[in-house]
């Protein structure tokens, strides 16, 4: 049945006119072939976190192509939608954990994206794959075509085209939804991921996109000419990366120079904390942290998460005055700097202050040495993007009583020892421009001061990894991050997980268990270490990927002219 419903073009099924085509129009036929297709889409979030079924990444796109592929534009539209259905409400449902209707709405808006892929993809396949004299013989001479293997070419330019379409598509939709890229289902592949010390992450999502649709070309030419040269490049162009990336990411083991002690309190989310819940708060950390001084007195720093007290550290507010207090009273009675996320004022000297979520470094004097304010924050989070425009329910349901004024310096924290921090703030690490422009400004680690208890039994915490993982391979940097309620831990500049804050839990890999506690960590940090490719270059990649789209598409354009000119011949003879 899936070989009728999907592959008639493509292959001579017994008992069925290959000139009757009257079944495709069917309600049935199309509701279960747009079921496979929604499924596709579910395999896709599959091989996502947190069931990390990443060999399914490399055949997600082989449905919606079989289908869009024999559609014309309006049902090749639906069956983007479907697709992305399949993909984005599994794939978010961690954010029913904020409002129930959210993964919906982010479902809805990402199929905007999909959907435009997806016609343009129906149009790639007819003028890029057949031939004007194929076109010519309708259906027949299609299916011919394909059963005879096809045109390498062809079929390789069709290959190449729809996946550099696709991951242009995924960049341009990171520029508002930055999440659960292609990329991601491979974040655990440590040979496959060093290819984003090059190109950036998308170099990645590319690779896994031309594996899915040169699988479809093998599938369409029943494995064989066109279709099967083009799949057995794509398995040895992944062949080829996976090598390269062993043999880049085996390395000596250095010495560490760096060492320091990670607060992880194990707070609720407390959007509007009541007197009680922010004195725990301070409680705790403060608690944890002269735990954490006697069991590595000889520590270089002590960390806390993101907004680990749910105070106004510059405040006039009394329980601010007794958070000052005793963070300067903790730096003062210990050798060691505290680096703690806390909600502060911009340094505004005119007009009213803004309020920032920043990274504060507290010296041994009790006094701020350093502060950075989080750059990129979270959209209806942090802020919300045409307030004013929007009803005042909705606002009530999401706003946190302010707009976060953003940061604008990207200049790492000197921690001393010749160590320079890169400090971002929960979100903004999953942005590979952010560790970019750390790194460009001398970084020599990323620090990710984080907290997902808005997430306290979602997949969240895991995705947020995934995507921080990524970000240290970009930039060719360790990555220390330390998180409220889990993901406490130190990333290898190769994207490996080690050295996490262990807490008892049910959970069977340590770095998703929530709890309380804390943990000296060891990284090795060069003092001037070279920078990537990606470092240096920035994008570079996605510029040859936009070039690669467009020349299919103008080669698509001249056989759309060709075929356009023969008919209207024909109409004139």
């Amino acid at each position: 049945m899936v070989k009728k419903l999907f592959f008639q073009d493509f292959f001579d099924f017994c008992g069925t006119d290959p000139q009757n085509e009257a079944f495709r129009i069917g309600w049935r036929n199309r509701m279960l072939r747009l079921g496979i297709v929604l499924a596709g889409g579910a395999a896709y979030a599959a091989a996502l976190p947190p069931l990390n079924l990443s060999i399914l990444g490399m055949f997600t796109l082989v449905p919606l192509l079989c289908y869009v592929c024999q559609e014309n534009w309006k049902h090749a539209m639906l069956g983007g939608f479907v697709w992305c259905m399949g993909w984005a409400i599994p794939a978010y449902w961690f954010l029913r954990e904020i409002e129930f209707f959210v993964p919906f709405g982010v479902a809805v808006a990402q199929s905007c994206w999909i959907m435009l892929y997806a016609v343009l993809i129906s149009l790639l396949w007819k003028y890029t794959v057949f031939p004007l004299s194929v076109n010519k013989g309708g259906y027949i001479a299609r299916r011919k075509f394909l059963s005879e293997g096809a045109s390498v070419g062809r079929m390789f330019l069709f290959a190449a085209g729809s996946a550099a379409l696709f991951t242009l598509n995924e960049w341009s939709r990171s520029r508002i939804f930055p999440w659960n890229g292609l990329e991601i289902t491979q974040y655990q592949n440590i040979a496959l991921i060093q290819l984003a010390a090059v190109t950036g992450s998308y170099g990645v999502a590319f690779l896994v996109a031309f594996f899915n649709t040169s699988a479809f070309c093998s599938v369409v030419t029943r494995f064989k000419g066109g279709g099967r040269i083009v799949f057995l490049s794509a398995m040895g162009l992944w062949a080829l990366c996976m090598l390269c990336g062993h043999l880049w990411s085996v390395g000596d083991i250095m010495r560490p120079t760096w060492c320091p002690v990670l607060i992880q309190g194990d707070l609720t989310q407390r959007r509007h904390p009541k007197p009680g819940q922010a004195e725990e708060a301070l409680w705790r950390y403060v608690s944890l942290t002269e735990q954490a001084r006697k069991a590595y007195p000889d520590c270089d720093v002590v960390i806390w998460p993101e907004s680990a007290v749910p105070l106004l550290y510059r405040s006039n507010h009394y329980l601010s005055l007794l958070y000052r207090s005793e963070v300067e009273r903790l730096a003062r009675s210990g050798r060691q700097p505290l680096l703690i996320g806390a909600i502060d004022f911009d340094n505004s000297v005119t007009g009213t202050p803004g309020i920032t979520n920043s990274a504060l470094l507290i010296g041994t004097d009790g006094k701020v040495q350093r502060k950075y304010d989080k750059i990129h924050r979270v959209p209806w989070g942090e802020y919300i993007p045409g307030r004013r425009f929007l009803p005042q329910k909705l606002i009530e349901a999401i706003d946190m009583g302010r707009d976060l004024v953003p940061g604008t310096d990207f200049t790492p924290i000197d921690m001393g020892k010749g160590v320079r921090a890169g400090t971002a703030v929960c979100f903004e690490g999953v942005f590979g421009y952010v560790m970019r422009n750390f790194a460009l400004r001398g970084a020599n680690v990323l620090v990710v001061i984080s907290n997902d208890a808005w997430y306290p039994r979602s997949s969240e915490p895991e995705q947020h990894l995934a995507n921080a993982v990524m970000r240290a391979v970009e930039t060719g940097l360790p990555m220390v991050r330390c998180g409220n309620n889990g993901g406490s831990l130190v990333v290898t500049p190769h994207g490996r997980i080690t050295q996490v804050l262990e807490v008892p839990g049910p959970e069977k890999r340590l770095e998703l268990r929530r709890g309380r506690g804390f943990r000296q960590v060891a990284v090795r940090v060069i003092e001037k270490p070279r920078k990537t490719i990606y470092v240096r270059y920035g994008e570079w990649f996605m510029a040859v990927i936009a070039l690669m789209a467009t020349g299919c598409f103008l080669f698509a354009a001249a056989e759309f002219r060709k075929n356009r000119l023969s008919l209207l011949k024909k109409v004139e003879e």
